[in-house]
């Protein structure tokens, strides 16, 4: 084979290559119960990503609904740097114990319960006065070649719903979204409901 002609078929291969990667790529991946994607197409992508439905056990049972819907505190004030960093960021203790020096274990009886101690609460104390951080288990994970940054998604409206569902009704926090390369890709391409549209070029999310 001449020096030309095996130039001529670098290209090709170049081709064939990023057809297999593609085709591998998507695969399909399942429609969570109430995912706002209205056109999935034959996207799919699971690589690295934790899986759809991972809700690993804490070492605090922390109860979002307790906090954010009867209390009304805003995902913001835990998750403080969400919409100006690329980390959504984890409340410090100090954080937590604002309240919690006051709101202790010991409940009183009230709205039809009667008092209590709660284990929760006093494995944060514990924590606290040992100067030990919470050791939380992460449940949500992108493949490390994926750069996702919460605060562009936040600062264009995207709620923390549409990506994490409804975690103020969650008893215990799970991946509600695939969180594969279909799934963001729909978002982007605007076959999503509220409609969005943002860049999807390869160099978007991975750089």
């Amino acid at each position: 084979m001449t020096s030309r002609r095996k130039w001529a078929v670098i290209p090709g291969l170049v081709a064939l290559g990023t057809i297999a990667v593609l085709l591998s790529a998507y695969t399909g991946a399942t429609q969570g119960p109430d995912t706002v994607i209205t056109d999935r197409g034959s996207w799919g992508y699971s690589a690295g990503s934790s899986p759809q439905g991972r809700a690993p056990v804490q070492p605090i049972a922390f109860p979002h609904p307790t906090h954010v819907q009867t209390l009304g505190m805003n995902c913001l004030y835990c998750h403080f740097s969400a919409n100006k960093s690329p980390d959504p960021g984890f409340p410090a203790m100090s954080t937590c114990m604002g309240c919690h020096l006051v709101v202790g274990p010991n409940r009183p009886a009230e709205n039809g319960k009667p008092a209590r101690k709660s284990a929760e609460i006093q494995k944060l104390q514990d924590y606290w006065n040992k100067k030990q951080a919470i050791p939380w288990v992460r449940v949500h994970y992108v493949p490390d070649y994926v750069n996702f940054a919460h605060m562009p998604h936040i600062n264009a409206g995207v709620t923390c719903q549409t990506c994490h569902g409804q975690v103020q009704q969650m008893s215990r926090v799970y991946q509600y979204a695939p969180l594969n390369m279909g799934w963001c890709i729909n978002c982007h391409v605007g076959n999503v409901n509220p409609l969005w549209k943002a860049r999807f070029d390869c160099s978007v999310c991975h750089y």
